[in-house]
């Protein structure tokens, strides 16, 4: 997919202008634990050091966030830092019935004749790197193609979002090709910094005052699997010891004591009374 070497120092000296899908972004970051929670300019700076070139020109396209600010806060955030990076935002509304995102992929083909020079004498870059996984984008891939100010384009995308088809029909342009999303996002991902304060390993429930929600503590006696759970630590760390609960004496249930007597002592005539008439 895309070559081990696909793009490496091919655009030095030009200018590149990104356009991003940030809902198809935003699913495929979910796998390196980034969704809506990473910078634009790691982003810039892991594709200019793969390409060679500089990113000149950044159209992000979305759905707007919730007017109610209930859901998506994570995106509002990533909005603003996009516009603090220099980005111009392409925000279409969502559907009213199922709050889904609206339309985005209209807004994605017009920046890429944006970032062509459709709407202006000249191109705004010398390269389209366009970050989106969906085929429907190819026929406004091969009419940007046809401009002769634009030297090359770059579809980014995971490589399993990508059908063989798509591909195919990329690498038969003489002027696209394909990168690996994978590896740009890759040199993103957080990672746990020495002296930070982070906690790579839980701590182990035996030392809790009371075990978390998802803890297996609370199962109960009958059941025949170890109480322990594991969640990015060894299961070992994780064992709960839970004792069986002890039934209260009642007048219909004898002592716990008097079951635990030999058996001799329990066989022993008790005495008889004596009544009177």
């Amino acid at each position: 997919f895309g070559g081990e070497g696909e793009g490496e120092g091919e655009c030095v000296g030009l200018r590149i202008g990104l356009v991003l899908d940030l809902h198809y972004l935003q699913l495929a970051g979910s796998a390196f634990s980034l969704q809506t929670d990473w910078d634009p300019r790691e982003l810039e700076a892991a594709l200019e050091a793969r390409t060679g070139g500089s990113v000149a020109c950044r159209i992000a396209c979305d759905s707007e966030p919730d007017a109610d600010g209930k859901h998506g806060p994570g995106k509002a955030r990533l909005h603003g830092r996009l516009a603090a990076a220099g980005y111009r935002l392409a925000l279409s509304p969502s559907k009213a019935v199922s709050r889904t995102q609206g339309a985005t992929d209209v807004d994605v083909a017009c920046a890429m004749f944006e970032v062509a020079g459709a709407f202006s004498p000249s191109p705004c870059a010398d390269v389209l790197a366009l970050v989106a996984g969906d085929a429907d984008f190819l026929p406004a891939l091969r009419a940007v193609l046809q401009r002769p100010e634009l030297r090359r384009a770059y579809v980014i995308a995971g490589a399993g979002a990508v059908s063989r088809r798509y591909r195919d029909a990329i690498a038969a342009e003489g002027r696209a090709a394909l990168l690996p999303l994978d590896a740009l996002l890759g040199q993103m991902a957080p990672r746990p910094r020495r002296g930070s304060g982070r906690t790579l390993v839980l701590q182990p429930a035996l030392e809790r005052a009371r075990p978390p929600p998802y803890s297996t503590a609370f199962r109960g006696p009958h059941c025949t699997r170890p109480a322990s759970y594991s969640r990015g630590a060894p299961s070992t760390l994780h064992h709960t010891v839970f004792h069986a609960r002890r039934l209260a004496p009642s007048p219909r249930r004898p002592p716990a004591s008097s079951t635990c007597a030999p058996a001799a002592a329990r066989a022993a005539p008790t005495a008889s009374r004596t009544w009177r008439a």
